[in-house]
């Protein structure tokens, strides 16, 4: 029989044509091995497809839709029983172990000796009497605690930590010494990696040169837990992930022809599975047997210097800054560094929360310990690996994913420029599945979450930074009304603010559920409501609309629409109608179609002018983003002007995000450039002053926002000639 003949074709059987026999006469279609090679590759990235993909893979093979459909059936069911009969076994394994060590436990717990004088251990009653002397002794300890805490705090100190937050981790720690989320602006001397000599750092990319004022934190942060110290034990359990974590990703980097191979979807570089789990051992970090993993690796050549690279990957405020449109929310939990072999180990236990593109992609969440090695003169070593933090438990609205060992390889190189290795690594549940719109765009290529999205924002961000501390104007800049140097550090220290903002107002936690939907797109409108109490933002009740849809033009094309200021007042509720002219821009990346520019709208008539619309725009290999925020005359002459803290100009933001839709270009596509594009529209409104106390009909606000994002969209849509 043929060995390659796989169970899902038990359903291409047809009834015998032959009616004299009384019973059926049953033919058996047989895979090629061909076919089978095929469909078990696709099934390693794709266990789940759907029938496009069913479609395009039954034209392949040569072979019915139905085939694939039950092929794919029975594998996931013939891998689930492996998967169960493996995770068996080592259950009956590892419950043995334990019985063993159970009895070699009771059986010296019978022979117990004396140390001091070889004798048998103390009888029941000795060693009841000698608890109760400890528990004595042990309520004095605690009473003498409270009053030396309860001295210090009257006295202007602070007061120490709780007893329980000692005995919950079964014994003492050393709680000073590491701070949790330290917060050190860009340029202070807290939290760095080293002090360099001023003359390795010299260029644009100086500490003194760059502009290391990173702008504030979104408008609300996610509330963390008052974690406890962490005990002597736990931090050693998490010294040895760090150095394992760091082991495994060099050795994913270094063995690339056996451990890497392209991607049977897209061509991408992926994991190879079963080489991974002949080096590695492998862990199902989640309950239920639904994780899928997701890998990739990118190198990419960014014009940074690598000590400063590194600085920033361990700065939570510093990291959030270089990737603000994915990583939403970044606090260090605990900070663990220590010394080996007279070689500084940098680590810390960071809360992380990344989001991208649109309302209908899913958060994620991780605790990951991060751990920076120089592994030799001008080369660094930064590795991440998810981590349990003892004794808390996490809650969160978005399920946690797990991050297998990941990170990237920093090799300085001349001219301040910095070669990055990244590798992506993750481990995700069925819960995490996105939209069908953006489907593709994780399916094939990872590109929502993979090393290529992380690789694109890191250049772009060097560019941009790099842009930021030059003391000359670019011949692509327009300086207009602005007049000074320190006038345009402040318009883009804004639209940086502005654009990190917008990204963070994308996820839309506080989703609200209205029975409306927009008749004018794919995914209906999505609805959010937040008070806002921060600096940086409008105080009081802000509403909040995202729609996502799909057009069937390439990404340069809608971006340039979007910036096209000839047809704007068609379509922005904020010119009123009105043309809008440039007054200034400056130049944020190599492309200059990225700038950020101030724009004023034409009076109509007689009426003055009263506002302004600040923009910031950037198009990279993956998308890009269109976010602007309109400003009166009084708060736009501020930024202008540069003498006073850009960082407390209050703007509200709305805008465009525009990325490929991740799906394969056929041959004719790739010569006729042709793509499709996703596109995220999000408004934001200001529906409430604090200074007012009316009722406010949330329900009517969501109305109206409703109709304004949808009214647009149509809008945007008939001049694309997308309507149908």
């Amino acid at each position: 029989m043929d060995s390659s003949r796989d169970d899902s074709s038990s359903d291409e059987r047809g009834t015998s044509p032959d009616t004299n026999n009384n019973h059926d006469k049953r033919n058996y279609h047989r895979h090629t091995s061909h076919q089978i090679q095929r469909l078990e590759a696709y099934f390693k990235e794709c266990p789940h497809p759907d029938d496009l993909q069913r479609r395009q893979l039954s034209e392949e093979l040569n072979l019915k839709p139905k085939q694939i459909k039950f092929w794919f059936q029975n594998k996931r069911t013939q891998a689930k029983s492996h998967s169960e009969k493996a995770d068996n076994a080592a259950l009956r394994a590892d419950n043995m172990k334990i019985r063993r060590e159970n009895e070699a436990m009771e059986e010296a717990l019978n022979n117990a000796v004396c140390p001091p004088c070889s004798g048998r251990g103390f009888g029941s009653a000795e060693k009841l009497r000698h608890i109760q002397k400890l528990r004595a002794e042990n309520t004095l300890l605690k009473k003498e605690y409270e009053r030396l805490s309860s001295y210090i705090a009257q006295h202007g100190g602070h007061p120490l930590p709780s007893v329980d937050a000692f005995t919950s981790l079964h014994g003492p720690s050393t709680y000073g010494s590491t701070s949790t989320n330290r917060r050190a602006s860009y340029g202070s001397s807290s939290n760095h990696l080293h002090q360099p000599s001023s003359s390795s750092l010299r260029g644009p990319y100086s500490r003194e040169n760059i502009s290391m004022t990173a702008p504030p934190q979104s408008p609300k942060q996610l509330p963390l837990h008052h974690f406890p110290p962490l005990s002597q034990m736990d931090r050693m359990v998490m010294f040895e992930m760090a150095e394992k974590a760091v082991a495994e990703v060099m050795t994913l980097i270094q063995i690339e022809e056996s451990m890497w191979k392209k991607s049977s979807i897209d061509g991408r570089l992926v994991i190879d599975p079963s080489n991974y789990e002949k080096c590695f051992a492998k862990i199902n970090h989640f309950k239920v047997p639904s994780g899928r993993p997701e890998s990739s690796k990118e190198v990419v050549v960014v014009q940074m210097d690598a000590r400063i690279l590194v600085d920033m990957f361990l700065d939570t405020e510093k990291w959030a800054r270089l990737f603000p449109t994915i990583v939403n929310e970044s606090k260090t939990i605990y900070v663990l560094d220590s010394v080996d072999q007279g070689r500084k180990i940098f680590s810390r236990v960071i809360y992380e929360q990344m989001h991208i593109l649109s309302p209908l992609v899913p958060a994620r969440e991780f605790i990951i310990l991060r751990s920076c090695q120089q592994m030799e003169e001008n080369v660094w070593m930064i590795a991440d690996v998810s981590c349990n933090i003892p004794n808390v438990e996490f809650e969160s609205t978005v399920p946690l994913c797990n991050k297998r060992p990941s990170g990237v390889l920093i090799q300085a190189l001349p001219d301040g420029f910095s070669k990055v290795t990244w590798v992506e690594h993750v481990e995700v549940t069925d819960k995490m599945r996105p939209h069908r719109l953006y489907r593709d765009l994780f399916l094939y290529g990872g590109l929502g979450y993979g090393a290529r999205r992380w690789t694109v924002i890191l250049e772009r961000m060097c560019e941009r930074l790099y842009l930021s501390s030059v003391s000359d104007l670019s011949n692509d800049d327009y300086a207009g009304v602005v007049q000074t140097m320190e006038g345009r550090r402040s318009v883009m220290s804004l639209g940086e603010r502005m654009s990190k903002n917008f990204a963070w107002m994308i996820n839309m936690v506080q989703k609200l559920d209205f029975s409306q939907q927009s008749e004018t797109n794919n995914s209906g409108v999505r609805i959010s409501v937040r008070t806002n109490d921060a600096a940086g933002e409008p105080p009081g009740l802000i509403v909040c609309a995202g729609s996502s849809l799909s057009l069937p033009l390439p990404p340069l094309q809608v971006y340039d629409f979007l910036r096209n200021l000839e047809v704007r007042h068609q379509w922005d509720v904020l010119c009123q109608g009105n043309p809008v002219t440039e007054v200034a821009r400056f130049i944020t990346g190599t492309d200059t179609k990225n700038n950020v520019n101030f724009l004023e709208p034409s009076s109509g008539g007689e009426k003055k002018n009263e506002l302004m619309i600040l923009q910031d725009s950037f198009i990279d290999a993956l998308g890009g983003m269109v976010v602007y925020a309109p400003m009166d005359l009084e708060t736009a002459a501020s930024a202008i002007s540069g003498q006073i803290d850009s960082s407390t100009i209050p703007i509200l933001p709305s805008g465009f995000i525009i990325s490929c839709d991740g799906r394969p270009l056929s041959a004719d596509e790739q010569d006729g450039g042709s793509s499709s594009t996703l596109l995220t529209v999000a408004f934001q409104i200001l529906v409430s002053d604090p200074r007012y106390s009316t009722n406010i009909n949330i329900e009517e606000s969501a109305t109206t926002v409703n109709t304004l994002i949808s009214s647009t969209v149509q809008r945007i849509k008939s001049m694309l000639n997308c309507e149908s």
